[in-house]
């Protein structure tokens, strides 16, 4: 998970689906359920506060049963339009 400077712009729309999404601080614990079907890495968890919501497992100490966040980590998403642009300061598996 290098840091990255690119800059991106936005070339489909999107509208942001989901309005109280997960968000851990480094230690918090959580109960990761499952794995994706298709994207293994992508866990779907309970948080501490018992939000529900995808983490990538590079964020958690172990892929299955009781993790640990490892950092800070937010499933916040973005609306955007076509053109918009912005920052890609990480990326995950590819």
């Amino acid at each position: 998970m290098e840091p990255s400077s690119h800059e991106v712009i936005v070339r489909e729309a999107y509208t942001a689906q989901y309005s109280d999404p997960i968000a851990l601080r480094r230690g918090d614990a959580v109960q990761v359920q499952r794995a994706d079907a298709e994207f293994t890495e992508w866990l779907w968890c309970l948080g501490p506060d018992e939000k529900e919501g995808w983490v990538h497992h590079s964020f958690l100490s172990q892929s299955s049963g009781r993790a640990v966040a490892i950092c800070d980590y937010s499933a916040k998403e973005l609306t955007v339009a076509v053109g918009e642009r912005g920052r890609m300061i990480r990326v995950l598996d590819g």
